[in-house]
């Protein structure tokens, strides 16, 4: 009687043969690209830990969608506002600054009539050519006060005599007398910040001559 062996593929054949099949159907078997969709996730269950870094962009965010709660603090540059898309509804009420404000970026047109007061203006600021012809009255002056000072005048002689206004005031104008009519004047002048004047007496005997200086309050004494 003869016997049949039966046939045992070796381990390495069975791999082989697999191989071959694999080689052979191709692709066929392979998991189809973007098998996951939208139908086989549940809704809300995709996490900041499911997306890679820079993942989300503007195509992938719905137009007026974003928020204040949805940016960070400081996240918003020069760089992302659009030129002129500031306007006053986006500034808070008194925020702004003189540190906000460019060289000369403040002109008449940007300030309200009668709303700037003597505390705006810096010292010796305003000159004669911003004053109009005939708008500075007396109302808008300081107080006049006299001050005089007086010499003897001999008979047929010279004599001068000055008076300087007190610390604060501005000498204006000033003016002279004298006790008797033949002491003639000679020269008047204003002398620093006070009035001088010069006299010669033709007088028989000794006179007194008188200056006076009339002096603004509230100017400058230079």
């Amino acid at each position: 009687m003869t016997s049949k062996s039966k046939f045992r593929p070796s381990p390495a054949m069975a791999i082989s043969c697999v191989a071959l099949f694999l080689a052979l159907v191709g692709t066929a078997f392979a998991a189809p690209k973007f098998a996951i969709r939208s139908a086989q996730i549940v809704d809300a269950t995709i996490r900041t830990a499911d997306l890679r870094d820079e993942a989300v962009k503007s195509a992938k965010v719905a137009n007026g969608t974003l928020t204040a709660d949805d940016l960070g603090t400081d996240s918003v540059g020069s760089d992302e506002i659009a030129e002129n898309a500031v306007s006053s509804p986006e500034v808070a009420p008194d925020s702004l600054t003189a540190g906000d404000l460019g060289a000369a970026s403040v002109a008449s047109s940007e300030v309200a009539d009668q709303s700037l007061t003597q505390d705006d203006l810096g010292p010796s600021s305003v000159g004669s050519s911003e004053l109009q012809t005939g708008s500075v009255r007396a109302s808008e002056l300081g107080a006049i006060v006299q001050v005089s000072n007086a010499t003897q005048i001999d008979a047929g002689k010279n004599a001068s005599v000055s008076v300087a206004c007190p610390a604060g005031t501005t000498v204006i104008s000033g003016g002279n007398t004298a006790s008797d009519y033949r002491v003639a004047l000679t020269g008047a002048l204003r002398s620093g910040n006070g009035w001088l004047v010069h006299a010669h007496s033709y007088a028989p005997n000794n006179e007194t001559l008188t200056v006076y200086a009339y002096c603004l309050t509230g100017g400058s004494s230079n």
